[in-house]
C-alpha cells in the first residue's frame, strides 16, 4: 500500500509540473484616457495572471536611468507637459514570472484646426481613439458644426456591443437636436433657417435622468431622460456617421458634410462657465479628451484643415 501511495505521489507531482501556468500579462493604462497638458495624469500597470505581490520598473525610451522601482504600480505626472511625452515601459515581476507592457504619451493639439467631411458617403468618419474603461453614471459632450445640411445628420455616436445609441448626438432637421441616452432620447428645438457655425453641449446625469443643453453658449430647459441609467463601457465613438452596429451599419442619408472641431467629453457634469470655455478651447476641468488632446483616426474621406 505504501508503494502505492508514493506512485501515486510521483504522478500527481509529475502532472503538476506539466500543467499550464496561466499567462501573466500586464497593461498600461491612463488617467485619464487621453493627457491634457499641465493637469496631473497617472499610469497604471495592471497585471493579469499573478496574484501575488509585485515589483514595477518604470523606465521612458532613451533615458538611461530607471523612471521608478518598487511595488508602486503607479508613475505620477503632477502636471504633464510636452517633456513628458515618449514611450514607457513597465516590467511587473512576481512570483509567477515577468511581463512587460508599453505606453506611447501623445498630445493631438487641433487647436484653429477643423475635421472637412466634404461628401455624403457610407464611410468616411473620424474614429475618436479613446476607450471608455468604466461605465458612466454622469457625462457631458460638447462639438462645434458649421454645415447648409437641411437632411438628418449624426455629429457624436458612441456605440456599445449591446446598444447601438448610447449616446447620441443627433440632428435630425435644421432648428432641432436630439440627444440619446441608452436608446431613447429628447428633442430641444433652437434657432434654424441661417448657415451658422453651431456650438452645443450636452450633459446627463443618472441619479436624476437630468439632462441639461447649451446652444451656443446659452442654456435651454433642462429635461429628463433614462433616469437611473447606466451607460456602458469600452464602446466606440464615431464622429460624422450613426453607428446601426457596433463600429459601423452607417448611412449615407445621415452622414456629416461640413465641418466638425473644438470635441470634448468628461466623465462629470459641466457648468455654463464650463461650457464658454469649452467653446474656447480652454476648458478648466480635464476632460476624458478634448480638442487640445484629441486620440483621432481618420477614415475615409476626410480632411484636417485650418
Amino acid at each position: 500500500m505504501g508503494q502505492l501511495w508514493l506512485c501515486l505521489l510521483a504522478l500527481a507531482a509529475l502532472f503538476g509540473l506539466a500543467a499550464p501556468q496561466a499567462e501573466v500579462t500586464a497593461q498600461i493604462q491612463a488617467d485619464p484616457l487621453a493627457p491634457t497638458l499641465y493637469h496631473q495624469l497617472m499610469l497604471f500597470c495592471k497585471v493579469t495572471g499573478d496574484p501575488g505581490p509585485q515589483i514595477f520598473l518604470w523606465q521612458k525610451e532613451g533615458s538611461r536611468n530607471p523612471l521608478q522601482k518598487g511595488p508602486n504600480n503607479i508613475l505620477l505626472f503632477p502636471s504633464f507637459n510636452k517633456t513628458h511625452l515618449g514611450t514607457y515601459t513597465c516590467t511587473a515581476t512576481g512570483s509567477l514570472g515577468t511581463a512587460v507592457a508599453t505606453y506611447s504619451l501623445w498630445v493631438n493639439d487641433l487647436l484653429h484646426k477643423v475635421f472637412v467631411f466634404p461628401q455624403e458617403t457610407k464611410v468616411s468618419h473620424v474614429l475618436v481613439r479613446a476607450k471608455l474603461e468604466q461605465p458612466l453614471q454622469n457625462f457631458t459632450v460638447c462639438l462645434q458644426s458649421y454645415t447648409d445640411l437641411t437632411r438628418p445628420y449624426s455629429l457624436f455616436s458612441y456605440a456599445t456591443k449591446a446598444q447601438d445609441n448610447e449616446i447620441l448626438l443627433f440632428k435630425p432637421k435644421p432648428g432641432e437636436y436630439r440627444f440619446y441616452v441608452g436608446g431613447k432620447f429628447i428633442t430641444f428645438s433652437v434657432p434654424g433657417s441661417t448657415v451658422e457655425s453651431e456650438h452645443v453641449c450636452a450633459s446627463w446625469e443618472s441619479a436624476t435622468g437630468i439632462v441639461r443643453f447649451w446652444f451656443n453658449e446659452k442654456p435651454w430647459p433642462r429635461k429628463g431622460l433614462q433616469r437611473g441609467y447606466t451607460v456602458g463601457a469600452e464602446g466606440v465613438i464615431v464622429l460624422g456617421q450613426e453607428q446601426d452596429a457596433f463600429g459601423g451599419g452607417f448611412d449615407a442619408q445621415q452622414s456629416f458634410v461640413g465641418e466638425i472641431s473644438s470635441v470634448y467629453m468628461w466623465d462629470t457634469g459641466i457648468s455654463t462657465s464650463g461650457v464658454r470655455m469649452a467653446m474656447h478651447n480652454s476648458p478648466h476641468k480635464a476632460p476624458i479628451f478634448g480638442w487640445r488632446n484629441f486620440p483621432y483616426e481618420i477614415v475615409g474621406e476626410v480632411y484636417l484643415k485650418p
